[in-house]
Order: structure tokens, then C-alpha cells, then sequence
């Protein structure tokens, strides 16, 4: 029974630091969500900056600044129906709105925040494990 209980625990214990040593988010799964996102928030005939990508060992994470002659509101009514049902909204305030889906084990958040009168979304979009 002894060697049976220390068996277990030790097989738990492989399995732990199999875990612990595999990478987060692989950068190539990461940079196809990324395309795929950057191309549902990129309104029709609008301009957008190359994403600026930083990451840790649990999570990656892109800026970007879209132009574009929309306003916010026509701009977030066709997001909106550019991601259907792929994200809820985690929060939305006058000016900015909070999305996520998760996938598996990822969480995929996307925040969207504007200067109306400037014209320029900033795009926050990232990735991590949970």
C-alpha cells in the first residue's frame, strides 16, 4: 500500500514539472491569432500600425493604433458584428470596450479604447494560460 501511495505521488509530481517546463503561448500559435484578430478589428478602409509584441513565459501581448474616418459608435457596431458570437463583453465604458474568449486553456482579451476626435483606436490584444 506504502509503495502503491509513493508511486502516485511521484507520478503527480512528473506530471507537475511536465507541465511547469512547457512554454506558454508558442509564438507561432500566437502570431496566427494575432493576424486573425487584427484583421476583425481593422474597419473597412481603415489604416493600422504593425503591432508592437512583448511576452512573458505565461503571456503575450500586442499594441497596435488603427485610423480610421469612422466614429466610435459605427466603428464598434461593425466589430461587433465582425466577431458575432467569438467574444463577450467583458466591460464597456463611452469610449473603450473589454473582450474575451477562451480557449482551451487561453484567454484571449482584446481592449479597445478611442480619442474620438482624434480618430485613432488603440488596440490592446493578448494572450495567456490560465
Amino acid at each position: 500500500m506504502r509503495r502503491l501511495s509513493l508511486l502516485i505521488f511521484s507520478v503527480l509530481i512528473l506530471c507537475l514539472l511536465i507541465f511547469l517546463m512547457t512554454p506558454g503561448v508558442s509564438q507561432s500559435s500566437f502570431r496566427k491569432a494575432l493576424n486573425q484578430t487584427y484583421e476583425i478589428v481593422l474597419a473597412p478602409e481603415a489604416n493600422a500600425t504593425i503591432p508592437e509584441v512583448t511576452h512573458t513565459e505565461w503571456r503575450r501581448t500586442a499594441e497596435w493604433t488603427i485610423q480610421t474616418d469612422q466614429t466610435w459608435k459605427e466603428y464598434r457596431a461593425g466589430l461587433l458584428k465582425q466577431i458575432g458570437g467569438t467574444y463577450r463583453i467583458l466591460s464597456e465604458a463611452k469610449h473603450q470596450i473589454k473582450l474575451r474568449k477562451t480557449f482551451h486553456s487561453e484567454i484571449h482579451d482584446i481592449k479597445l479604447s478611442t480619442d474620438e476626435a482624434e480618430g485613432k483606436i488603440h488596440v490592446i490584444y493578448s494572450v495567456s494560460l490560465w
